[in-house]
């Protein structure tokens, strides 16, 4: 913390350097955020799960209902859909969707209904819907 520095003495005077401003160092990328508090004006607000959250679960029912309908005109017109032993259309259906990762939404959708299907009959009647040469 040397402000001062003397840099050279000749007889009786003293030559006086002043050092420059402390270095400014990085502070690492980090960003500092203003808390706002009762003395800034602001209230925090706290958010509870209910609209927004319900909104987002009928936005994905109704995908889900969309890619039901869509796996059944998928079904409808390829009735010769290949199947894997033990899971049934529906079930391949779901694993093709489940390894392909596709972005589409559409045919997530259709995933995640081809799963539902295959969940549901596998409950109901212990085989999955297209299993065997049955359906």
């Amino acid at each position: 913390m040397a402000a001062r520095k003397t840099a050279t003495r000749s007889g009786s005077e003293i030559v006086v350097v002043n050092a420059g401003p402390p270095a400014r160092r990085a502070s690492g990328g980090a960003v500092r955020r203003r808390r706002s508090g009762s003395a800034g004006g602001g209230k925090r607000r706290r958010r509870s799960g209910g609209a927004a959250s319900d909104h987002g679960i009928q936005k994905r029912l109704l995908g889900v209902a969309i890619g039901g309908l869509a796996y059944g005109l998928l079904i409808k017109n390829f009735p010769t859909l290949p199947r894997l032993p033990g899971v049934g259309r529906s079930g391949t259906v779901a694993l093709a969707v489940y390894f392909l990762k596709p972005k589409n939404r559409i045919i997530q959708d259709i995933g995640v209904a081809a799963a539902a299907i295959a969940g549901q009959s596998f409950g109901e009647t212990g085989s999955v819907s297209g299993d065997d040469d049955g359906e």
